[in-house]
């Protein structure tokens, strides 16, 4: 099939041409139809997708990956660049992130799915956060420590996971029967608690910590 966009056509200021040609971070462009024509062999390696098969097919249909495809999901309903970090087999972390892919004429044309290995640089953040919460804990006396999740409203964590469901707010407003200011307001208290800054950091979040629907 051939790619309904030509790689010619892209603007040449764009950051991720150049990662086009780099093999450190997969990089996958989809045209107004979510249909893929690029990735690059990282991104194969990644999300173990072979060129040939998903040229032309919907990214959001070849996600495996249930936080990537939430995250992707949220994301197509959102105009500014987006990102967030997830878990992946074999102990990776990946740093995703969406954003609005140009032409020459700075035109949309589609969106581009970057895709970086963080590993090295989470395994060091982890460490040192979960040495500082075991210090947390000794001078509190406790058990345990809470999580961000433990911060939202019944009604908050509702949302939150038929947002990381794929949900978009009319469609949460119309599940739990309440106006979409409602579903927007909720929406605008979640983000600082959980350090996001939009619906698809949140989507991945909710996932990647196991806010399924049905667990609220």
């Amino acid at each position: 099939m051939k790619p309904p966009v030509e790689l010619e056509t892209r603007c040449g200021e764009c950051l991720l041409y150049a990662a086009l040609q780099g093999m450190s971070d997969g990089i996958i462009l989809v045209d107004h139809d979510e249909r893929i024509f690029h990735l690059n062999r990282r991104a194969q390696e990644i999300l173990e997708l072979g060129s040939r098969h998903v040229i032309g097919t919907r990214l959001r249909g070849t996600l495996r990956h249930v936080g990537l495809a939430s995250f992707w999901a949220a994301a197509a309903e959102e105009e500014v660049p987006a990102s967030t970090d997830l878990a992946f087999p074999g102990g990776l972390s990946i740093r995703a992130s969406v954003s609005l892919c140009l032409s020459a004429a700075r035109d949309p044309i589609g969106r581009m799915l970057l895709l970086r290995d963080v590993t090295r640089e989470k395994r060091v953040a982890v460490d040192l956060s979960d040495s500082v919460a075991r210090r947390l804990v000794q001078l509190a006396g406790g058990e345990g420590v809470t999580g961000p999740l433990a911060m939202l409203t019944p009604r908050e964590r509702e949302v939150l996971s038929l947002l990381a469901e794929g949900l978009t707010n009319a469609g949460i407003a119309a599940r739990l029967r309440v106006s979409l200011n409602t579903v927007a307001s909720h929406l605008k208290s979640v983000y600082p608690k959980l350090g996001v800054r939009g619906r698809a950091q949140a989507a991945a979040y909710a996932v990647t910590n196991g806010l399924f629907p049905g667990s609220r």
